[in-house]
C-alpha cells in the first residue's frame, strides 16, 4: 500500500513520543527541525535522549511514568501525531486503538499495520523540503534515492527558493497573463540555477519586462 504525501505545518502543534530509547531519540531529533511542542512518555530515557531533553528542555515534555495504557490515558497533551517505539506489542496495539478511537493519527514502529503514517527520508534546506518514501518496504530504496537528490541539489537551493519567492511578487504584478507569467518565472529560475543566484535585479527585470512585450 502506498501511502499519500503530505507536507504539515507542525510548528506549535503537539506531539506524543513512546518510549525513550534510541528510535525515539531519531524521531525527535527529525521533529524539532519543524518546531513542534514535543511530549515524550517513557520510564527510561537513553543517554542520548538526556541530551537532548536539557537542550531542549523548552520544547520537549518529558513525561517519567512507567509505560502502560493508563500512563497514556492521564496525559494532558492533545496530540497531533502519535509516535510509538516500544517493543511491548501488547502496549503498542491498546495505545493504537485508544488514539484510533480518537481520529489521532499514530506510527507504531513495531507494525506496519498500525502506522496511519510513515516518517520518510527527509532532506532539508531551509523552506526546501524533500520526503522520500518506499511506503515502509526497504529503507535502503528510500536512502539511495535520497542520495540521489541530495547529490544533484544546488547548494544555495535554500536561497534561489526566497530568491524566487521575492520575483514571484513581481511577475504577478507585471504580468497578467498565466502562461507567460509560468515561462517567465521557468527562465528566471532556470537562470539563477545557471549562474548560482547571481544574476543581477536589472536582468531579472528586463526578462520581466520582456515577457510583458
Amino acid at each position: 500500500m502506498a501511502y499519500f504525501p503530505l507536507f504539515v505545518n507542525l510548528k506549535h502543534k503537539e506531539i506524543l513520543v513512546i518510549g525513550g530509547g534510541s528510535v525515539a531519540f531519531q524521531e525527535i531529533s527529525t521533529f524539532l527541525t519543524f518546531e513542534p511542542k514535543i511530549t515524550l512518555l517513557a520510564q527510561e530515557v537513553s543517554s542520548q535522549m538526556q541530551v537532548l531533553l536539557q537542550a531542549y528542555s523548552q520544547r520537549i515534555d518529558f513525561v517519567q511514568k512507567e509505560l502502560s495504557i493508563q500512563a497514556v490515558q492521564e496525559l494532558t497533551c492533545n496530540p497531533t501525531l502519535v509516535i510509538v517505539t516500544t517493543d511491548d506489542i501488547k502496549l503498542n496495539t491498546e495505545i493504537y486503538a485508544y488514539f484510533q478511537d480518537r481520529n489521532v493519527l499514530v506510527m507504531d514502529i513495531s507494525s506496519r499495520s498500525r502506522c496511519d503514517f510513515i516518517f520518510p527520508a527527509i532532506i532539508k534546506r531551509g523552506d526546501v523540503v524533500c520526503g522520500i518514501s518506499s511506503s515502509g518496504k526497504s529503507p535502503h530504496v528510500s536512502q539511495f534515492i535520497k542520495t540521489l537528490i541530495e547529490s544533484s541539489l544546488p547548494q544555495n537551493i535554500s536561497e534561489i527558493n526566497e530568491h524566487m519567492e521575492e520575483i514571484r511578487k513581481a511577475v504577478r504584478q507585471s504580468i497578467s497573463d498565466p502562461a507567460k507569467r509560468s515561462r517567465t518565472l521557468q527562465t528566471i529560475f532556470l537562470r539563477l540555477i545557471d549562474d548560482d543566484n547571481q544574476t543581477s535585479d536589472a536582468e531579472i527585470d528586463g526578462i520581466i519586462a520582456e515577457a510583458e512585450l
